[in-house]
């Protein structure tokens, strides 16, 4: 029985709900005659407020990129499973029921936050939460919304507004007394297919692997090992090492067929292209972006732009192709916590590459670009630099200020130009290079403000 009894222990030991002081104390109290003394549970019982917080610490550091820890990750079983057989122990140890009933309890709890923390990761679900709620979330769900809920927002946000919808006329009708008209009928029949259709297009979404047959399946996670195993490989070489196995491509996709499937599922398996080889990434990534400014700020020199348009309005962006772009935006994305993310672009009719973009329009976006990837910056640092001066005259007016802002706004068109295109702009703004020198060395103190 004691032997048991360590068993649930150990088994909640490691997730930090289950180290509090509350949980390891009194509700799976070891016996007293200290018959349970190996292991971490004993070490649990005598950690101090200090221990506890250092392992906190050590657990935060060891997840920098603060990535969701699941239930299952921590305990090496789903929590549904834990449950199941701490309700076996239950049957066989009536005596320490209470206790396994607060380890049940303690799960709940503890699956009950996981979930509340990954509809709080992702910010745009706040309107929509009583629509995700009623889809019957289940740990797959969670995670794949906890990794795809951001550049798969365009779906799941349309999913989540057809139930409301049609979750807002099924209410109005039941309140109707009486029986329903034929018009009324129809719209209560239509209204619970919407709901219906709803739910299946956040599960399509979410794992669009799910459409895929068996034989698909089991090659895009062929693929995979493959992958891990080998390192970076061409569409070719991954079909040749399938068919190698045992001579036979029955059920495997063609060379072209494995491009397709890994294009289009591969990101799900964290699988991406680049220079014409397909890889596994995810640990990669997280190691290149350990910076997120300087990784911006290497991208912005590279890829993107800084500029004012026609209308006076800062803007700013990235700009990419290719599988390779598109995971670099969606990296930035998320590690920024900031601007619009746009994918899967068409440049033209006969583009076969896409475009990816991820661009900032508002104040506080820009200047929140602009002020982490300043000190990164190499190429961009001026019209940076404009742009900053040029938000922090918005709003004000006065003849300096109006002028200065002109000033700045052909300051970062020329810094843009210059290496190209300088002659043609000089030209159109009727100034030399040494006037406008002079505007980019003025000291922005030394502006009258005139603010009305």
């Amino acid at each position: 029985m004691d032997a048991d009894r360590a068993w649930v222990i150990k088994q909640l030991q490691y997730h930090p709900l289950f180290k509090s002081e509350e949980i390891t104390q009194p509700a799976f109290g070891a016996p007293a005659g200290g018959e349970i003394s190996e292991g971490p549970s004993a070490a649990n019982e005598q950690d101090s407020p200090k221990d506890l917080a250092d392992k906190r610490k050590k657990d935060a550091k060891n997840n920098p990129q603060g990535e969701q820890v699941f239930l299952s990750d921590k305990l090496g079983k789903s929590p549904i499973e834990l449950v199941k057989e701490l309700r076996m122990k239950r049957r066989v140890h009536k005596e320490y029921r209470e206790d396994i009933d607060d380890a049940i309890m303690a799960i709940r709890i503890a699956k009950e936050e996981e979930t509340d923390a990954v509809l709080s990761s992702v910010s745009w679900l706040d309107e929509y939460l009583p629509a995700v709620k009623s889809f019957n979330l289940k740990e797959k769900d969670l995670r794949a919304l906890s990794r795809f809920g951001d550049v798969r927002k365009v779906s799941l946000s349309q999913a989540c507004n057809q139930w409301s919808v049609a979750n807002d006329i099924l209410t109005k009708l039941s309140n109707v007394e009486g029986d329903f008209t034929e018009v009324q009928q129809t719209l209560w029949n239509d209204s619970h297919k919407m709901k219906k259709d709803a739910r299946k297009m956040w599960k399509n979404t979410l794992h669009q692997t799910e459409k895929l047959s068996k034989s698909e399946l089991l090659s895009l996670e062929k693929a995979s090992n493959l992958l891990d195993y080998h390192g970076p490989m061409d569409s070719r070489t991954i079909h040749t090492y399938m068919t190698g196995e045992d001579g036979r491509s029955r059920g495997i996709p063609s060379v072209q067929q494995m491009g397709a499937l890994l294009k289009t599922y591969g990101p799900e398996r964290d699988i991406y292209k680049h220079n014409n080889k397909w890889e596994r990434q995810s640990t990669s990534m997280s190691l290149l972006m350990k910076d997120p400014w300087a990784y911006a700020a290497g991208f912005l020199d590279a890829d993107g732009y800084i500029t004012i348009s026609k209308k006076g309005e800062p803007r700013a962006g990235f700009v990419a192709t290719g599988e390779r772009g598109k995971i670099h935006c969606e990296n930035l994305y998320k590690m920024l916590g900031c601007g619009v993310l746009a994918l899967d672009l068409k440049v033209h009719k006969t583009s076969k590459r896409s475009q990816h973009r991820l661009q900032f329009y508002s104040k506080a976006h820009i200047e929140k670009l602009l002020k982490g990837t300043m000190g990164h910056l190499r190429l961009k640092k001026n019209q940076a630099r404009f742009v900053l001066e040029h938000l922090n005259l918005r709003g004000k007016n006065g003849d300096s200020i109006i002028k200065r802002r002109d000033e700045l706004y052909r300051l970062v068109k020329w810094e843009n130009w210059r290496d190209v295109k300088a002659e043609e702009l000089l030209n159109e703004w009727n100034v030399d290079e040494q006037e406008v020198l002079s505007w980019a060395r003025r000291d922005p103190e030394m502006i009258v403000s005139e603010v009305v």
